[in-house]
């Protein structure tokens, strides 16, 4: 094995570990703190944002050459609002309905809808393969929404909405800015699109206030904020430089570990309890997702990119 897939490897599995870690870190910080939705994200889109531009800045990167095309600026400002503002906004609030394993598998089921879209924008029926990973998917929901019992449903029908709102935020994240990348570099549209959705959020959310976000912080629980930022850019930084050694298809299985840590830090640090069921329905859902990412798979995606 080459020493660059050795790094390639290293880089997708240290990026999906962080971000499976960062969810159960957001459980912590609002179980543990008064902070409100909105100050946290302000907060976290801006950093990251001003983080990765400015380190795409100084490695020689144009990262405002977007800004002279209007319809570039168009789409940009659209997903930075709805796409990564939206997903990471859903993300956050089935955390707090929830916790952190519920939501990263919603999260998770963005490729099989993205598979169902693909199919009904192609007018192709999904293969038999793809067809048998959504049942999987929609079976591991069911199961993980009520344990095994319809009777006795396991989260509250907010969480059900915010999860399906989450799921729905990420398919648009994935699938809005395909033509966006293609043109002007992944790294350059996520970074904006943080920037902007955390400056969008600033100007019509009126209740951040610094001396609140200060009130409601202790030492400790800033601490963790500030480890939550890094985590979550770091992750990205580490799954996109990880692409320059791997197959797109080996960064999808190997990201399937995400759902894994959440749920083992979950369980042993926040004492979160699942119950068999649900972790069937777990498995259910990175299953399907990791058949999703069969080359085949990945082929009828790309079908999608002459549609957009």
């Amino acid at each position: 094995m080459k020493t660059t897939r050795y790094v390639g490897l290293l880089m997708i599995i240290s990026g999906a570990a962080l971000w499976g870690l960062s969810g159960p870190m957001i459980q912590w910080l609002f179980q543990n703190s008064e902070l409100s939705l909105n100050n946290f994200l302000v907060v976290r889109l801006i950093m990251a944002g001003i983080f990765t531009l400015g380190l795409l800045h100084f490695t020689q990167k144009n990262i405002f050459g977007i800004w002279k095309d209007r319809r570039s600026w168009i789409q940009l400002m659209i997903f930075g609002v709805l796409g990564m503002l939206g997903a990471q906004y859903f993300f956050i609030e089935t955390i707090r309905e929830s916790n952190a394993v519920t939501a990263v598998l919603f999260q998770f089921l963005g490729p099989v809808f993205i598979t169902i879209y693909v199919a009904w924008q192609t007018k192709k029926l999904p293969t038999m393969l793809q067809f048998l990973a959504v049942i999987a998917a929609l079976a591991g929901t069911v199961l993980l929404i009520t344990n095994g019992s319809m009777e006795n449903v396991m989260l509250s029908k907010r969480a059900i909405i915010l999860g399906l709102l989450t799921t729905l935020g990420f398919t648009f994240y994935t699938l809005h800015p395909v033509s966006l990348i293609k043109e002007w570099g992944t790294s350059v549209i996520i970074g904006w699109g943080m920037l902007i959705g955390g400056i969008v959020l600033l100007i019509f959310k009126h209740d951040f206030s610094v001396v609140q976000l200060a009130q409601t912080l202790t030492l400790h629980t800033f601490s963790m904020m500030l480890l939550v930022i890094i985590c979550g850019t770091v992750s990205f930084i580490l799954y996109i430089g990880s692409l320059n050694y791997l197959s797109a298809t080996e960064t999808s299985l190997l990201s399937s570990i995400e759902p894994l840590v959440a749920a083992i830090v979950s369980i042993v640090w926040l004492n979160v309890g699942f119950g068999a069921t649900q972790l069937l329905g777990g498995f259910f859902i990175v299953a399907a997702v990791v058949i999703l990412s069969f080359p085949d798979s990945q082929n009828r995606e790309k079908q999608l990119q002459t549609y957009m």
